[in-house]
């Protein structure tokens, strides 16, 4: 009976240190995808201010919003042209995490952000 009982705490204690262990894996797994996207968001949003820097240039030059927010039309404003971090290609506008989301408005008006990685919209400032 005492063999049974000791036998029985030996492996209710395995079972709680093998979810102890397991749930601690499954946050280490976690943790560093929302750190890794947390420093990805940041770099876009540093990225759009360097793209928001050839589109003020663009109208500065031409009196009127570019038509698109992209490496062929700003390249000569913006060297180098900014990759997105999630797909290592040159950013481009689309509705990805890290895409230009462009809009020209009438005369020197737009609208610029950049997608993050929840899908929202960061408007440049």
């Amino acid at each position: 009976m005492k063999r049974s009982a000791i036998c029985l705490t030996a492996v209710l204690a395995a079972l709680v240190l093998a979810t102890v262990f397991s749930a601690c894996g499954a946050e280490d797994i976690q943790t560093p995808t929302g750190t890794i996207d947390i420093a990805k968001d940041q770099a876009v949003k540093a990225q759009l201010m360097m793209i928001k820097t050839g589109v003020t240039a663009y109208v500065q030059m031409n009196g009127i919003a570019p038509p698109n927010a992209d490496a062929a039309t700003l390249g000569s404003f913006v060297q180098p042209w900014p990759k997105n971090p999630w797909t290592q290609a040159p950013m481009k506008q689309g509705k990805e995490p890290g895409d230009i989301v462009y809009a020209p408005g009438s005369g020197s008006a737009y609208t610029l952000g950049v997608v993050t990685s929840d899908g929202s919209v960061y408007d440049a400032p």
